[in-house]
């Protein structure tokens, strides 16, 4: 087997644009209508090393580390089915840490089995093509595949159909990210939305150009999270979030995912670190121009 030398990966987060829950499938899942954006900050890090003996030695460390089970998790998952797939199982240590917040709607877990996904795919003696390596992605996770891309996409199904998209209102934006303390269980949301009376999403249909792709260029096309009505009468310091970014001059606010994270994009640098420094009790992450370089 080939030795490789140590190496850190930096496996960022995503934010959802729009979110329209448009189904539910007779095995249970909900079927999506979403845009998620890749966002730099906050970040995992993975450091791998070559290991002895077989398999994966895994461990956690940083921000929520001591909840996570280090033999059943997304990363562990991913090492298997790589494995499953190719054959390829090297002996690898392999160090996360921490910095994304779970149960905030960001994806840390998914984004880590996929930089995995990706360092195994480059490193095996037959690469898998992108549709095979994005089918083993899908039975890790949902969100997983998306990760594989590290740019906008329109995200539909279950996660399994993704068609890369322009986000041309958001260039040149600033992104303020607020993490509260707050941890929302994806399984929960969805039953929140189950329960509720009335459950036909509230956004419009996402335009599409004639070659398929995606684009976002008036607010009334994005920037609505159909899980904000379910989720903000349980969690109301999240919908005040949202509504401090708006009136500290945000031209858009919006939750990310099942919550608990709120997104808020500003015209104005100076508007945005302003915004960014009056919230107390929450992680904050300002980014200029968030969307450049992906």
């Amino acid at each position: 087997m080939n030795e490789f030398a140590p190496e850190s990966l930096r496996a960022g987060c995503k934010i959802n644009i729009s979110l329209r829950i448009v189904g539910k499938r007779a095995d249970g899942y909900h079927e999506l209508d979403s845009v998620f954006c890749p966002v730099r900050c906050p970040a995992d890090k993975l450091h791998l090393g070559m290991g002895q003996g077989q398999g994966l030695h895994l461990r956690f460390s940083g921000l929520g580390a001591k909840g996570i089970d280090c033999q059943h998790n997304t990363v562990s998952k991913a090492y298997a089915a790589f494995s499953a797939a190719t054959g390829y199982a090297p002996p690898l240590h392999l160090h996360v840490e921490k910095a994304i917040p779970s149960g905030a709607g960001l994806g840390g877990g998914s984004s880590d089995a996929a930089s995995l996904l990706l360092w195994l795919n480059k490193h095996a003696p037959q690469a898998l093509p992108p549709a095979a390596l994005a089918a083993v992605a899908l039975r890790i996770g949902a969100d997983v595949p998306f990760f594989l891309y590290n740019r906008p996409c329109r995200v539909r199904g279950i996660g399994e159909q993704l068609l890369p998209c322009t986000v041309e209102a958001l260039y040149g934006k600033s992104l303020v990210l607020l993490c509260p303390p707050v941890h929302v269980a994806t399984a929960l949301a969805y039953q929140a939305w189950d329960a509720l009376p009335q459950k036909k999403s509230c956004a419009k249909n996402l335009t599409t150009s004639q070659n398929g792709a995606k684009h976002t260029n008036s607010c009334g096309d994005y920037l609505v999270n159909d899980f904000e009505r379910a989720i903000f009468p349980q969690y109301p310091q999240l919908a005040a979030l949202k509504q401090s970014l708006l009136q500290q001059g945000a031209y858009a606010a919006v939750m990310s995912g099942s919550g608990s994270s709120i997104a808020g994009f500003f015209a104005s640098q100076a508007k945005a670190e302003a915004a960014a420094q009056s919230f107390a009790d929450v992680n904050v992450f300002l980014q200029h121009d968030f969307l450049v370089g992906v």
